[in-house]
């Protein structure tokens, strides 16, 4: 039995041309997709769509850094609000039974303890108030036992 060369390239030609065919058909297709992508952006060319698209891109590294600004100048401006409040209630009176929880100390302060105590005491003939500044949970006046404990209660909150 003698080979055939001519039947041979014949199947050889025919699966070339199969092959040739499924890679226009996929070129077809591609070129297809790629024209909906130009289309859909309204640019006739790819020059111009990386264009718009590196004017996106700046745009929105000059959002960034404003955000990133703005963040930063809220985080300093919360840092010194008010973020503290705490208020010790108790009795001025040294006899048990007497009075009640009359009196008290309030701290009010910033996440750094810069703020003011205020005091309220309560006794039988008069109401006396007084208020101490507060730097960095420190005061330079001197603080009575329920005063630091209020602070001590801030500073830990």
């Amino acid at each position: 039995m003698a080979f055939n060369w001519d039947l041979t390239l014949f199947f050889i030609s025919l699966v070339a041309i199969v092959v040739a065919l499924i890679a226009l058909i996929i070129a077809i297709i591609m070129q297809v997709k790629v024209r909906r992508i130009f289309r859909s952006a309204n640019t006739p060319n790819l020059e111009r769509l990386i264009g718009l698209h590196s004017k996106t891109l700046e745009n929105l590294l000059k959002f960034q850094t404003e955000a990133t600004g703005y963040i930063k100048s809220l985080d300093k401006r919360v840092k010194t609000k008010t973020n503290s409040a705490y208020t010790l209630r108790f009795n001025s009176f040294q006899g048990e039974g007497i009075g009640g929880n009359q009196s008290f100390s309030s701290v009010l302060t910033d996440e750094e303890g810069n703020g003011v105590i205020i005091t309220s005491m309560h006794t039988r003939e008069r109401t006396n108030v007084f208020a101490k500044p507060l730097k960095n949970w420190l005061s330079e006046y001197q603080l009575s036992e329920e005063e630091k404990k209020a602070l001590k209660w801030a500073e830990e909150k």
